[in-house]
């Protein structure tokens, strides 16, 4: 199905940062900073969070990033088998160049100093370097990739004997504990390389490398938490490593007066003076993965494997955290029926957050130590309730993040599905070995038991009259459930393949279905048999994992492996009006603001994606 023109649906803003090495980039501008999120680079404003712009044209996930030296150009590669480069003008915030002559996942990108030039290098599997000429986006050279080197780092000009510039430029590669230096004659397309001397030295494994301010030196971060130096003219490893932290040193920079800051995997970041002797010490809450300088040096900006951004003063006395984000996928995600202004997320990452719409902010975090993962969850003003792979039933404070209560070995095949009643006297929950199973919330206890379906429990969902409710399982079927009673009404089986989630209209006659069929599918409640579907791709490989009704019933959202969340009319014929990709993996969840101005995406690359919703 091709894309969908003018599609009632924008992206508004990202929660979320990709923790890959050296993904994070503070702009010559002094105004805006930048980072990878799943599959899209996100510009953002200091001063402004609702000030976001989008670099959106890669289909996996973003695992290099690259600022030119001026802030003129952004580059970025892909994982995957489609293993492009792309090329960002960043004034316009358009697709300058798209390069795809890699096979295989593009692993690092760099531009030269004066941004003239870009290096790609590809992984193990594509073996490729690549020199781009940034003019025209043609190919300079392309030679095979030493040690499958997934480091570049370029200097000024290959110097002569009397340290005069030439016309060739300097750069560096590494991979492993291996080293290279290159020399390319941009003219002739020629590329000359040799490999740096290491003996005598304390060999380590290279994780970062970055020439120093005059071009004489090259400072190596290892993951032996130390760093060492490379002469450039003597093309020689000094004998003896400099213990900078633990962890591995993740992220390097130096400064115009010769000094090293290093970022490391313990959370430390540690200055160096141009002795290479330590100034300051900062530690930060997880592992640092990126540092990047404010043009005039006056502070850092910092990623950590946490999910947060921080700034730091230049001399490290300060940190001040500018956002977090989930460090992990995202499987849940619940508005408060109260407000469109606030809603909250769960993640593998063991926390459960709740976030402010109006500056995006985490109000409140919590993270339980010692448990499983959390698979659902729903959110109101005063509390969190949430389910988990443990087999546990969770409640947390929604201001403070504390705990309230907790009801243990609620199923012996962990928390699957949840929901609470709009009376809020009781929660319906469901397992992964198939039950349903309902709690009073006062009392935490077990007031019934609905043990029909056979296999997981995928999803519920319950009348406006607390009374019914509707439960989804991968045995095929979706089951109507008269909850006094303890009996099930009405019972609607798949042709094949387990049902993942139902929506309910909003008259409450109609329900949509998706699963492992691949199709979005309408029942009617009162005739087994469904009244109409459609695919949701043309090959018949997306599948739907959520789905969601507008509070106004006039939109049907699904979302699924494909990366893909889809908006159907609901009407007859389920007309699709727009398919938007944001996400880089799955998407996990995906609810309706209370307003319908908005829709909340949650997805396997750890992203959070709001949408702006224009509807009729």
């Amino acid at each position: 199905m091709p894309p969908v023109e003018d599609a009632p649906i924008e992206l508004e803003h990202a929660i979320g940062i990709s923790t890959i090495r050296g993904g994070l980039h503070y702009h010559p501008n002094g105004r805006e900073y930048m980072y990878a999120a799943g599959a899209s680079i996100i510009v953002c404003n200091f001063d402004d969070p609702h000030d976001q712009s989008f670099l959106r044209g890669h289909d996996d996930s973003v695992i290099c990033v690259a600022l030119s030296p001026h802030g003129t150009y952004v580059a970025s590669g892909q994982s995957g088998e489609n293993a492009d480069a792309i090329v960002w003008d960043y004034s316009t915030k358009s697709l300058k160049f798209r390069l795809s002559e890699h096979d295989h996942a593009v692993e690092a990108v760099a531009f030269s100093h004066d941004e003239l030039l870009l290096c790609t290098l590809g992984g193990r599997d594509d073996g490729k370097l690549i020199v781009w000429d940034m003019s025209n986006g043609y190919i300079v050279t392309v030679v095979a990739n030493p040690n499958c080197a997934s480091i570049v780092c370029w200097g000024g000009f290959v110097r002569d004997v009397k340290r005069r510039d030439t016309d060739k430029y300097l750069f560096a590669t590494a991979g492993g504990t291996k080293a290279t230096m290159w020399s390319l004659d941009p003219y002739e397309g020629s590329l000359e390389s040799e490999r740096i001397t290491t003996e005598g030295a304390t060999v380590r494994s290279i994780t970062t490398m970055v020439f120093s301010e005059d071009y004489t030196t090259i400072y190596c971060g290892t993951t032996s938490g130390d760093f060492t130096t490379i002469n450039v003219r003597q093309n020689k490893m000094a004998f003896k490593p400099i213990y900078a932290n633990g962890g591995g040193v993740e992220a390097l920079l130096t400064t115009v007066k010769g000094g090293v800051v290093t970022g490391g995997g313990d959370g430390t970041v540690t200055a160096f003076d141009s002795r290479l002797e330590e100034l300051a010490k900062l530690k930060l809450p997880a592992g640092v993965v990126a540092l990047s300088f404010a043009p005039d040096g006056s502070e850092i900006v910092a990623a950590i494997r946490n999910g947060a951004i921080y700034r730091l003063r230049g001399d490290l006395s300060r940190a001040l955290l500018v956002c977090e984000n989930h460090a992990h996928p995202v499987r849940a995600c619940s508005y408060a029926r109260e407000s469109s202004d606030r809603f909250a997320t769960a993640s593998t990452d063991k926390t459960l957050r709740v976030w402010d719409a109006n500056d995006y902010k985490a109000s409140a975090t919590v993270l339980v130590r010692d448990a499983g993962e959390p698979t659902c969850i729903v959110y109101t003003l005063d509390f969190l309730i949430s389910g988990w792979t443990d087999g546990r039933i969770r409640a947390h404070d929604a201001e403070k993040g504390g705990p309230l209560w907790l009801i243990d070995h609620a199923h012996r095949g962990g928390v699957t599905a949840l929901q609470l009643a709009s009376n809020q006297r009781f929660v319906m929950t469901g397992g992964g070995e198939g039950d349903v199973r309902v709690w009073e919330l006062r009392s935490r206890e077990l007031v019934s038991h609905l043990k029909e379906h056979r296999a997981k429990v995928t999803g519920l969902t319950l009348y406006a009259d607390d009374m019914h409710a509707l439960s989804c399982s991968r045995d095929r079927s979706f089951l109507c459930w008269e909850l006094r009673e303890e009996k099930r009404v009405t019972s609607h089986t798949q042709r094949m393949g387990g049902i993942n989630a139902v929506a309910l209209s909003r008259d409450q006659t109609r329900v949509f279905s998706v699963g492992q069929e691949k199709r979005l599918t309408k029942w009617d409640l009162r005739d087994p048999n469904y009244l109409e579907c459609v695919p949701l791709s043309s090959d018949n490989t997306d599948e739907a994992t959520c789905v969601a009704v507008s509070h106004n019933g006039q939109i049907v959202a699904t979302g699924g492996s494909k990366k893909m969340l889809k908006l159907f009319d609901s009407g007859e014929g389920l007309t699709r009006v727009a398919e938007v990709v944001g996400h880089s993996g799955a998407i996990n969840d995906l609810v309706f603001s209370p307003d319908d101005k908005q829709l909340v995406t949650v997805g396997e690359d750890g992203a959070i994606l709001v949408w702006n919703l224009y509807l009729e």
